[in-house]
This record gives structure tokens, C-alpha cells and sequence, in this order.
């Protein structure tokens, strides 16, 4: 059984780096295409109550198609992270685009509840599987060093999509509706991800560089192959379930809150709009979150940022179950998007220091079909238990207790017995 090796963690030597380093460009259209993936991912909640009144649909059954979509995009991110660690993220992500794409075009023809599980559900589901996996796997094997900031950096995309997407999409859906809206953030993803998608490439080894902060090769050597553990070996270890299991949590908090936080601001009181702009608070924090976490997380470890992230996302969720006015939805914002962030942002960086680069993309999807899986079962959950008490203050308690069971499982993590880390944990 290979382990991973340990990589250098100091500062980048200029003289082992080329002046252009062509990871970058990848990193740019990593970022844009989490910018508009996921920037209209999380404006379901302002298309949530327009469209569950206007087909009157109930909050359980509306929440039951981002439930089907993300526990799919799970199921798909298991298998694009292991098509793109054998075939590259160019081919996987653009082919992934065509089906995003056609499931917002279908979305205007929605008047049935299998018509929207279909078309949201399974098609757009399907097709964001490849949005996230296959980009920050990418990233961690063009970055040998700065591998926390540069994922921090990538996956901050998806902050940046929360802050402008979901407020904008508030405005088109005042002056269009809820159908054209969906049509033109169909447009709007398929044309960005499409042309981004084309500037990637899987590793350094396709430009004949090698990652950033490592020595170039001699003349006529022969890169060595990605170290790690195999995906079968990851199965067999502890340490893989314990994150499996904390990312679960996280999903389960973080997307009732995603989901569900504009819909209870408007319950109470609050404009659509303005309560648009809770989501784009949160995305601006977790810009700050992914960036600033993932330059601490380099000093630190990703397990201290875990523990921080994770405590702060108990405080948040603990506080609006009890404080329900205007101002305390943005506190409440501020603090889901530094948590989020910094959760976020270690989740790809902790895997290639346990378990290497051998097989990272299909082991980083199955951490993320475990955190899909609670993404899937936290809005649903929500959505039924306001249904059943016409309030989300039960449903933000459960909330807080499933932030603190991930705590406790963060306290867990530890190294590998016999293994060697690219970064500190």
C-alpha cells in the first residue's frame, strides 16, 4: 500500500516555478464555473416561493426537488471525480454543462410535481455533479504548495455566485416571473461553463510542468506517478468515514439554511429582495471565509479550521432559532458564510493529505456524496417540519444539533497511522 508523500510547505522558490504558470488560467475558469453553477444553485431559494405558490406545491414537496438534485449531484460527483482523475475535467465538465443547461430550459415548461422532479431533480442533479469534484481535485494536483489558499481562492467562486446570483435573480423574477427567469439562468450557466471548461486540463503533466512549489524534472526523467492510497484502501481506513460522516452533517445545516432562510425571512415580513440580499451576505462572508480560512488553514491545519467553522455554524444556527428579527438574519448570514467557507474550503485539501493523489478526485467524491446526501436530507426535513408547525424554529434546533455532532467528529481526525502528510492536519 502506497501512503502519501510529504511535500515541501514552505515558500514558493521562484526558480522552481515557471514565470507563467499555466495552473492559474485553470484556476480562473475553475471559478467561474462554480460562479455561475452554483451562483444559481443557491437562488432556489428566491425562485422557492413564487413557484410553490403559483403551483401550489407545499414547502415539503418544493424542497423535495433540491432534496432529489443534490443527493444526485452526490451520486454523479462519485463518479465524474472518477471519470476526471482518468480522463481530465474538460471533457467531464463540459459534457456535465449540456445537461445543466437543458434542465434550466426545461424548467419554464413546469406545472406538475413529477415535471419539476424530473427536470430539477434528476436532469440539472445530474449534471452538477461534475461542477465542484472535478474543479478543486484539479486544483490540488497543479498546487503543491498554497494548496489551501489556491482551493480557497477556486471554490470561493461559488461565494461569489451566492452574493450577485440570487439577489439579481430576485429582480428578474419581479420584472419576468419564475419560468423566464429559470430560462435565462439557463442560458446564462451553459455559456459560462462551457467556454470555461475548455481552458482545463487534469494535471501539470499535460503541459509539462509540474506543480507549483516543486523542482522541475531533469531532462528525459519521467514524472513519478500520483502517491496515495487507492480508493478501496480509503474505505478500509477510519479516518475516511469520520469525514464522510461530518460532511453529512454539514450538508444537512447548510443547505436548510440555503434553502429555507429567504423563505422564512419573507414569513417574516421581510420583502423578497431584501431577503434576497441575506443570501448575498452570505456569499460575500464566504468569500472572505474560503480566501482568508485557506491561507490560515496553511498555517494551522484543516482540522483546527474544521473545529472553528463547525462551532461558529452552532453558535449561528442556535441564535436565529431564538433571535427572529430583521437584523438578526444578517448576523445570522454573516457567520453561515465564514463557517461555510472555511468548512468548504478544507474538505479537498484534508483529503490529499490523508490519502494522497492517487485516486483524490473519486475519494473527494465520495466525501461528497456524503455531504450531498445531507444536502439532500436537511432542506427536506425542514421543509417538512414547517409544514407540520407552520415555523422553521424546530427545524433551525435540529440544525444546531447536527452543526455540533459535526464538531465532535472534527475533534476526531488525526493523521493516518503510518502515513506521511502533504500538509498539515
Amino acid at each position: 500500500m502506497t501512503v502519501a508523500r510529504r511535500e515541501p510547505n514552505i515558500g514558493v522558490d521562484s526558480s522552481k516555478t515557471p514565470r507563467f504558470f499555466y495552473g492559474f488560467i485553470i484556476s480562473i475558469a475553475a471559478f467561474f464555473v462554480l460562479f455561475s453553477a452554483y451562483g444559481v444553485r443557491f437562488a432556489y431559494g428566491v425562485f422557492f416561493k413564487p413557484m410553490a405558490h403559483e403551483l401550489g406545491f407545499s414547502a415539503a414537496t418544493t424542497s423535495a426537488a433540491y432534496s432529489i438534485s443534490f443527493f444526485l449531484e452526490g451520486v454523479f460527483s462519485l463518479v465524474s471525480g472518477g471519470l476526471a482523475d482518468r480522463f481530465g475535467p474538460r471533457r467531464v465538465v463540459s459534457i456535465s454543462c449540456v445537461l445543466v443547461g437543458a434542465g434550466y430550459f426545461l424548467m419554464p415548461l413546469v406545472h406538475t410535481v413529477w415535471q419539476l422532479y424530473l427536470f430539477y431533480g434528476l436532469i440539472i442533479g445530474v449534471g452538477m455533479g461534475a461542477m465542484f469534484v472535478p474543479l478543486v481535485s484539479m486544483t490540488a494536483r497543479w498546487f503543491s504548495v498554497r494548496r489551501n489558499l489556491m482551493t480557497g481562492l477556486v471554490s470561493s467562486g461559488a461565494g461569489a455566485g451566492m452574493l450577485i446570483v440570487p439577489s439579481s435573480t430576485a429582480h428578474l423574477i419581479d420584472a419576468y416571473g419564475w419560468r423566464t427567469s429559470f430560462l435565462i439562468s439557463g442560458v446564462f450557466v451553459a455559456i459560462i461553463v462551457l467556454v470555461a471548461a475548455q481552458f482545463m486540463k487534469r494535471d501539470p503533466e499535460e503541459t509539462g510542468t509540474v506543480p507549483y512549489g516543486e523542482s522541475p524534472r531533469l531532462p528525459g526523467t519521467q514524472s513519478a506517478p500520483a502517491n496515495g492510497h487507492s480508493f478501496r484502501e480509503a474505505l478500509r481506513i477510519p479516518q475516511f468515514w469520520t469525514i464522510f460522516v461530518m460532511m453529512f452533517l454539514f450538508g444537512i445545516f447548510a443547505m436548510s439554511y440555503n434553502i429555507h432562510i429567504v423563505p422564512d425571512a419573507i414569513n417574516s415580513g421581510m420583502p423578497s429582495t431584501e431577503a434576497a440580499q441575506i443570501l448575498a451576505t452570505t456569499g460575500a462572508l464566504l468569500i472572505a471565509g474560503r480566501i482568508l480560512m485557506g491561507i490560515l488553514a496553511d498555517g494551522i491545519g484543516n482540522r483546527r479550521i474544521f473545529i472553528l467553522g463547525f462551532m461558529i455554524a452552532f453558535g449561528a444556527m442556535l441564535f436565529i432559532s431564538f433571535v427572529h428579527t430583521h437584523w438578526a438574519f444578517f448576523v445570522l448570514a454573516i457567520l453561515m458564510g465564514i463557517a461555510q467557507g472555511g468548512i468548504g474550503t478544507s474538505q479537498s485539501p484534508v483529503v490529499a493529505s490523508l490519502f494522497g493523489l492517487r485516486s483524490h478526485g473519486l475519494i473527494l467524491g465520495c466525501v461528497g456524496l456524503g455531504n450531498t446526501a445531507g444536502a439532500a436530507v436537511g432542506p427536506l426535513l425542514t421543509g417538512y417540519i414547517f409544514d407540520l408547525t407552520k415555523s422553521y424554529h424546530v427545524a433551525f434546533l435540529i440544525c444546531a444539533a447536527s452543526s455540533l455532532l459535526a464538531l465532535g467528529f472534527a475533534f476526531l481526525i488525526k493523521h493516518i497511522d503510518g502515513s506521511e502528510s502533504t500538509h498539515r492536519l
